[in-house]
């Protein structure tokens, strides 16, 4: 992946990844992955990001839902369940237009034609442990983009809510060399909300 590719999906992620191989990672098909290994190059893929990012977004529905004031296993699991579809992950896939970075391999117009909502929904889930994993498991950096990924969805849970404050949309990351020292993302006083 070249800078200016990188830049273009950072920017549509409206995340800034500091490491730059937990992108490319998400962004890798287990097909692609095989082929590089078949030519004697390692390469990490995408799964085991997908099954991280299936828990973070999973937990990052339970909370917002939460903070909307449903608080029984029923109302909450009615409510996430359609977010959290595969149908949903590539719906969000499609809007962010993820589609032309996915490294598929050689085969990828056949991968495509027979499972592009597949490949697409695991994507998204990929980007979302990946940016957990790149913000130092930074679960209110993840909300945000969660946040903002999925607006529309999260719109259809509870229409009429008050309206939520949130950070600004581009979460700008620090350029300092002691990476760990300085904060990913400006706390507010009290707490992440999500937008809603």
């Amino acid at each position: 992946m070249d800078a200016d590719d990188r830049a273009e999906i950072e920017q549509i992620l409206n995340y800034h990844f500091f490491e730059p191989q937990h992108l490319i990672r998400a962004l890798t098909h287990p097909a692609c992955a095989n082929e590089l290994l078949q030519q004697n190059k390692r390469c990490m893929d995408q799964e085991a990001y997908s099954t991280l990012g299936d828990a973070v977004l999973k937990t990052g529905l339970i909370l917002y839902l939460m903070e909307k004031g449903l608080e029984t296993k029923g109302e909450i699991t009615v409510n996430k369940e359609p977010v959290e579809k595969n149908e949903t992950l590539a719906k969000v896939g499609k809007r962010l237009k993820i589609k032309r970075f996915i490294r598929l391999g050689r085969g990828e117009k056949e991968l495509l034609r027979l499972g592009e909502e597949t490949i697409l929904a695991d994507t998204v889930e990929a980007l979302i442990g990946a940016i957990f994993l790149d913000s130092d498991a930074g679960f209110g950096v993840v909300k945000q983009c969660i946040g903002l990924w999925f607006e529309p969805e999260l719109k259809k849970i509870i229409k009429g809510a008050a309206p939520i404050r949130t950070e600004s949309p581009f979460i700008n990351r620090p350029t300092s060399s002691s990476r760990r020292a300085a904060p990913r993302v400006k706390k507010p006083q009290s707490r992440i909300m999500w937008r809603g």
